[in-house]
Protein backbone atom coordinates (compact mmCIF):
# COMPACT_ATOMS: atom_id res chain seq x y z
CA UNK A 1 0.00 0.00 0.00
CA UNK A 2 1.51 3.02 -1.22
CA UNK A 3 -0.54 6.48 1.15
CA UNK A 4 -1.54 8.80 -1.39
CA UNK A 5 -2.87 12.64 -1.54
CA UNK A 6 -6.38 11.67 -0.88
CA UNK A 7 -9.06 12.93 -2.37
CA UNK A 8 -9.20 17.41 -1.96
CA UNK A 9 -13.28 16.53 -1.56
CA UNK A 10 -13.06 13.59 0.60
CA UNK A 11 -15.82 14.34 3.31
CA UNK A 12 -12.92 14.45 6.10
CA UNK A 13 -11.91 17.44 4.39
CA UNK A 14 -14.72 19.88 4.81
CA UNK A 15 -16.58 21.00 7.72
CA UNK A 16 -20.03 19.92 7.86
CA UNK A 17 -19.94 17.69 5.29
CA UNK A 18 -20.20 19.94 2.61
CA UNK A 19 -19.68 18.64 -1.29
CA UNK A 20 -19.39 21.54 -3.75
CA UNK A 21 -21.39 20.78 -7.26
CA UNK A 22 -20.83 24.59 -9.52
CA UNK A 23 -20.27 27.88 -9.20
CA UNK A 24 -23.64 29.85 -9.13
CA UNK A 25 -22.03 32.58 -12.09
CA UNK A 26 -21.01 30.30 -14.94
CA UNK A 27 -17.90 31.82 -16.83
CA UNK A 28 -18.14 33.91 -19.80
CA UNK A 29 -15.69 31.91 -21.96
CA UNK A 30 -15.12 28.07 -22.05
CA UNK A 31 -12.40 27.09 -19.64
CA UNK A 32 -10.38 24.90 -22.73
CA UNK A 33 -7.02 24.78 -19.56
CA UNK A 34 -9.41 23.28 -17.08
CA UNK A 35 -10.92 20.57 -19.41
CA UNK A 36 -7.77 19.61 -20.33
CA UNK A 37 -6.47 19.22 -17.09
CA UNK A 38 -9.58 16.86 -16.57
CA UNK A 39 -8.80 14.76 -19.45
CA UNK A 40 -5.20 14.33 -18.76
CA UNK A 41 -6.22 13.24 -15.17
CA UNK A 42 -8.78 11.13 -16.53
CA UNK A 43 -5.91 9.98 -19.01
CA UNK A 44 -2.97 9.54 -16.33
CA UNK A 45 -5.89 7.27 -14.07
CA UNK A 46 -6.41 5.14 -17.08
CA UNK A 47 -2.87 4.56 -17.90
CA UNK A 48 -2.45 3.58 -14.22
CA UNK A 49 -5.21 1.34 -14.52
CA UNK A 50 -3.29 -0.72 -17.55
CA UNK A 51 -0.10 -0.70 -15.03
CA UNK A 52 -2.36 -1.82 -12.12
CA UNK A 53 -4.11 -5.12 -13.63
CA UNK A 54 -2.21 -5.99 -17.10
CA UNK A 55 1.40 -5.44 -16.21
CA UNK A 56 0.59 -5.95 -12.24
CA UNK A 57 3.21 -2.51 -11.86
CA UNK A 58 3.28 0.35 -9.30
CA UNK A 59 3.70 3.30 -11.09
CA UNK A 60 3.20 5.73 -8.21
CA UNK A 61 6.12 4.25 -6.62
CA UNK A 62 8.55 5.37 -9.67
CA UNK A 63 6.54 8.82 -10.40
CA UNK A 64 5.31 9.76 -7.00
CA UNK A 65 7.25 12.21 -4.57
CA UNK A 66 9.10 9.97 -1.68
CA UNK A 67 10.22 12.79 1.02
CA UNK A 68 13.33 10.86 2.07
CA UNK A 69 14.86 10.57 -1.52
CA UNK A 70 15.17 14.22 -1.80
CA UNK A 71 17.12 14.19 1.79
CA UNK A 72 18.98 11.04 1.50
CA UNK A 73 19.51 10.26 -1.94
CA UNK A 74 21.52 7.56 -1.39
CA UNK A 75 18.25 5.42 0.76
CA UNK A 76 16.69 5.49 -2.70
CA UNK A 77 19.22 3.95 -4.50
CA UNK A 78 19.94 7.01 -6.53
CA UNK A 79 23.40 8.79 -6.70
CA UNK A 80 23.49 12.48 -8.12
CA UNK A 81 23.80 14.51 -9.92
CA UNK A 82 23.32 10.89 -12.53
CA UNK A 83 19.62 10.74 -11.31
CA UNK A 84 18.47 14.07 -10.45
CA UNK A 85 15.87 13.00 -12.98
CA UNK A 86 14.63 10.73 -10.58
CA UNK A 87 13.92 13.62 -8.24
CA UNK A 88 12.58 16.16 -10.63
CA UNK A 89 10.06 14.48 -12.12
CA UNK A 90 7.87 13.03 -9.71
CA UNK A 91 7.20 16.35 -8.55
CA UNK A 92 5.27 16.77 -12.52
CA UNK A 93 4.20 13.36 -12.61
CA UNK A 94 2.71 13.01 -9.09
CA UNK A 95 0.35 15.46 -9.79
CA UNK A 96 -1.58 13.21 -12.28
CA UNK A 97 -1.66 10.49 -10.83
CA UNK A 98 -4.28 9.04 -8.16
CA UNK A 99 -4.99 6.14 -5.61
CA UNK A 100 -8.22 4.68 -6.94
CA UNK A 101 -11.08 5.84 -8.83
CA UNK A 102 -12.62 7.63 -5.70
CA UNK A 103 -9.91 10.01 -5.07
CA UNK A 104 -9.60 10.94 -9.27
CA UNK A 105 -13.77 11.68 -9.01
CA UNK A 106 -13.34 14.31 -5.84
CA UNK A 107 -10.45 15.79 -6.99
CA UNK A 108 -11.73 16.33 -10.59
CA UNK A 109 -15.33 17.69 -8.88
CA UNK A 110 -13.11 20.54 -7.11
CA UNK A 111 -11.07 21.47 -10.18
CA UNK A 112 -14.51 21.14 -12.21
CA UNK A 113 -16.15 23.43 -9.58
CA UNK A 114 -13.84 25.97 -9.18
CA UNK A 115 -11.11 26.15 -12.08
CA UNK A 116 -13.30 27.28 -14.73
CA UNK A 117 -14.45 30.35 -12.74
CA UNK A 118 -11.07 30.97 -11.83
CA UNK A 119 -9.51 30.60 -15.52
CA UNK A 120 -12.22 32.95 -16.67
CA UNK A 121 -11.01 35.72 -13.94
CA UNK A 122 -7.17 34.97 -14.90
CA UNK A 123 -8.22 35.49 -18.95
CA UNK A 124 -8.96 39.28 -18.13
CA UNK A 125 -5.07 39.42 -17.94
CA UNK A 126 -2.48 38.99 -20.66
CA UNK A 127 -1.65 35.76 -20.99
CA UNK A 128 -4.64 34.82 -18.69
CA UNK A 129 -4.33 30.98 -19.93
CA UNK A 130 -1.04 30.66 -19.48
CA UNK A 131 -1.05 32.14 -16.15
CA UNK A 132 -4.03 29.56 -15.18
CA UNK A 133 -1.70 26.83 -16.15
CA UNK A 134 1.61 27.71 -14.73
CA UNK A 135 -0.30 28.87 -11.21
CA UNK A 136 -1.57 24.70 -11.42
CA UNK A 137 1.71 23.72 -11.81
CA UNK A 138 3.96 26.00 -9.51
CA UNK A 139 1.10 25.42 -6.85
CA UNK A 140 1.42 21.51 -7.18
CA UNK A 141 5.32 21.81 -7.00
CA UNK A 142 4.89 24.07 -3.75
CA UNK A 143 2.56 21.88 -2.16
CA UNK A 144 4.99 18.82 -2.56
CA UNK A 145 7.91 21.01 -1.72
CA UNK A 146 5.83 21.84 1.52
CA UNK A 147 5.13 18.35 2.15
CA UNK A 148 8.73 17.27 2.05
CA UNK A 149 10.04 19.63 4.11
CA UNK A 150 7.51 18.76 7.02
CA UNK A 151 8.05 15.21 5.88
CA UNK A 152 11.96 14.74 5.20
CA UNK A 153 11.89 10.84 6.26
CA UNK A 154 9.13 9.95 4.99
CA UNK A 155 9.39 6.93 2.61
CA UNK A 156 5.94 7.07 1.48
CA UNK A 157 5.36 8.16 -1.92
CA UNK A 158 2.79 10.88 -2.23
CA UNK A 159 0.47 11.22 -5.69
CA UNK A 160 -2.79 13.34 -5.96
CA UNK A 161 -3.74 16.50 -7.56
CA UNK A 162 -4.97 17.57 -4.42
CA UNK A 163 -2.45 20.01 -3.86
CA UNK A 164 -2.07 21.51 -7.19
CA UNK A 165 -5.86 22.12 -6.90
CA UNK A 166 -5.66 23.62 -2.99
CA UNK A 167 -3.31 26.17 -5.18
CA UNK A 168 -6.44 26.93 -7.30
CA UNK A 169 -8.76 27.51 -4.12
CA UNK A 170 -5.81 29.54 -2.54
CA UNK A 171 -6.29 32.44 -5.81
CA UNK A 172 -10.12 31.78 -6.17
CA UNK A 173 -10.34 32.92 -2.31
CA UNK A 174 -8.48 36.22 -3.40
CA UNK A 175 -9.89 37.01 -6.67
CA UNK A 176 -13.44 35.51 -6.53
CA UNK A 177 -14.50 36.90 -3.11
CA UNK A 178 -18.12 37.58 -3.98
CA UNK A 179 -18.65 33.98 -5.93
CA UNK A 180 -21.42 31.81 -4.13
CA UNK A 181 -21.14 28.05 -4.55
CA UNK A 182 -24.15 25.94 -4.90
CA UNK A 183 -23.27 23.17 -2.26
CA UNK A 184 -24.98 20.20 -1.41
CA UNK A 185 -25.39 19.58 2.58
CA UNK A 186 -26.55 15.71 3.57
CA UNK A 187 -28.86 14.38 3.91
CA UNK A 188 -31.13 16.41 1.33
CA UNK A 189 -29.89 20.07 1.46
CA UNK A 190 -28.63 22.14 -1.65
CA UNK A 191 -27.31 25.72 -0.45
CA UNK A 192 -25.99 28.35 -2.06
CA UNK A 193 -23.12 29.45 -0.11
CA UNK A 194 -20.38 32.14 -0.57
CA UNK A 195 -17.35 31.05 -1.75
CA UNK A 196 -15.20 32.51 0.78
CA UNK A 197 -17.17 30.93 3.40
CA UNK A 198 -16.90 27.26 1.82
CA UNK A 199 -13.08 27.94 1.39
CA UNK A 200 -12.44 28.91 5.01
CA UNK A 201 -14.17 25.82 6.20
CA UNK A 202 -12.30 24.02 4.07
CA UNK A 203 -8.78 25.59 5.73
CA UNK A 204 -9.98 24.92 8.66
CA UNK A 205 -10.40 21.42 7.72
CA UNK A 206 -7.23 21.27 6.86
CA UNK A 207 -5.62 22.38 9.86
CA UNK A 208 -7.74 20.19 11.95
CA UNK A 209 -6.50 17.36 9.92
CA UNK A 210 -2.93 18.64 10.34
CA UNK A 211 -3.12 19.14 14.22
CA UNK A 212 -4.57 15.28 14.09
CA UNK A 213 -1.90 13.92 12.30
CA UNK A 214 0.25 15.55 14.49
CA UNK A 215 -1.01 14.11 17.49
CA UNK A 216 -1.53 10.60 15.27
CA UNK A 217 2.31 10.22 15.62
CA UNK A 218 3.17 11.13 19.06
CA UNK A 219 3.71 8.01 21.01
CA UNK A 220 1.24 9.32 23.32
CA UNK A 221 -1.16 9.85 20.79
CA UNK A 222 -4.46 8.09 20.95
CA UNK A 223 -6.32 9.27 17.20
CA UNK A 224 -6.57 6.89 14.35
CA UNK A 225 -3.17 7.15 13.16
CA UNK A 226 -5.04 6.92 9.62
CA UNK A 227 -4.61 10.54 9.70
CA UNK A 228 -1.23 10.59 9.77
CA UNK A 229 -0.99 9.59 6.15
CA UNK A 230 -2.84 12.66 4.77
CA UNK A 231 -0.41 15.25 3.22
CA UNK A 232 -2.64 17.88 4.95
CA UNK A 233 0.40 20.34 5.03
CA UNK A 234 0.96 19.69 1.21
CA UNK A 235 -2.94 21.10 1.30
CA UNK A 236 -2.14 24.00 3.31
CA UNK A 237 1.11 24.84 1.21
CA UNK A 238 -0.77 24.59 -2.09
CA UNK A 239 -3.52 26.93 -0.37
CA UNK A 240 -0.69 29.82 0.77
CA UNK A 241 0.82 29.76 -2.74
CA UNK A 242 -2.47 30.18 -4.74
CA UNK A 243 -3.75 33.08 -2.65
CA UNK A 244 0.05 34.29 -2.54
CA UNK A 245 -0.22 34.49 -6.63
CA UNK A 246 -4.13 35.52 -6.34
CA UNK A 247 -2.79 38.57 -4.39
CA UNK A 248 -0.25 39.36 -6.61
CA UNK A 249 -2.40 39.91 -9.75
CA UNK A 250 -5.65 41.88 -7.77
CA UNK A 251 -6.24 44.64 -10.13
CA UNK A 252 -5.53 47.51 -7.43
CA UNK A 253 -2.09 46.16 -6.86
CA UNK A 254 -1.51 45.93 -11.12
CA UNK A 255 -2.58 49.40 -11.28
CA UNK A 256 0.17 50.87 -8.10
CA UNK A 257 3.05 48.69 -10.19
CA UNK A 258 1.91 50.29 -13.42
CA UNK A 259 2.03 53.45 -11.29
CA UNK A 260 5.53 53.08 -10.36
CA UNK A 261 7.00 52.26 -13.31
CA UNK A 262 5.47 55.69 -15.04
Amino acid sequence: FIPHLPPIGHPAFILGFMFPLRAVDRPKKTPWVTRFLLGANGAAFLWQLVQWNIFRLAPESRWGVVPQCYLAPGNCGLLLPDDLEWLGWPLLTSLFLHGDALHLAFNMLFLAVFGPGLEDRLAQLPLGKLRFTVLYLACGLGASLVHIATHPFSDAAVIGASGAIAGLLGAYFVLLPRSWILTYVPPVWFLPIPAPLFLVLWFLAQLSGAWTAALAVLPVGTLNSEAAQIAWMAHLGGFACGALAGWSVQPWRLKRLRAKRT
